[in-house]
């Protein structure tokens, strides 16, 4: 990012930011309300920035938008699933809109929900999930297309601890896989756990 500012009216969410990191895993610490969610959309191409420029896998995120999120993969902190989906068919859809072809999009969505502990519940509706396996699910469907890099915001809020430790150790298992990983918390332990690097936003 060069001198990227984020406004929403009169309130400021980014000022200004100047950033480069290399590949790898990158925790993105900062308290809430410091813009961390706000970071990740701007580099996701999801809202535009008031100033400034950014770059993603060397793509610009307003010009290459479309082309970049494909590369991308988006956990978002927001709980946004389908409740009346079984977790086969929402991450398999996913797979889907991310380009793969119907057969290889449930097959796929089928080894990913493995992955992330949830082989025995995929035929059930979301509905009836609990928090932790709803995390599951949105980190399931982030890395089901096998992206370059994963986004992943606050992922373990509202997590007990052991949930907690468990998705960590997924998070971790995608980074050993050699997935780039951007992690937003405002956890100093869990991003320690987890990254390589750390980048603050302060209020």
């Amino acid at each position: 990012t060069t001198g990227l500012l984020k406004r929403y009216g009169k309130v400021v969410a980014l000022d200004n930011i100047d950033l480069a990191v290399p590949r790898g895993a990158i925790g993105l610490l900062g308290p809430n309300g410091a813009g961390k969610s706000t970071l990740l959309k701007v580099l996701l191409g999801l809202t535009r920035p008031t100033g400034g420029s950014a770059k993603v896998l060397g793509q610009d995120v307003e010009r290459e938008g479309a082309a970049l999120r494909a590369r991308l993969g988006y956990m978002p902190e927001v709980d946004a699933l389908p409740s009346n989906a079984t977790a086969a068919d929402f991450v398999a859809h996913m797979a889907e809109m991310s380009g793969l072809p119907r057969r290889a999009a449930r097959q796929r969505a089928n080894d990913v929900l493995y992955q992330v502990g949830l082989d025995e519940e995929r035929y059930r509706l979301i509905q009836g999930f609990s928090t932790g396996m709803k995390q599951r699910v949105k980190l399931a469907q982030a890395i089901v297309h096998d992206p370059e890099l994963v986004f992943l915001d606050e992922p373990t809020n509202a997590l007990d601890p052991n949930m907690r430790a468990q998705l960590l150790d997924l998070i971790r298992a995608a980074k050993g896989r050699g997935q780039a990983v951007v992690f937003s918390s405002h956890v100093l332990p869990e991003v320690e756990a987890v990254c390589d690097r750390v980048g603050i936003l302060r209020l």
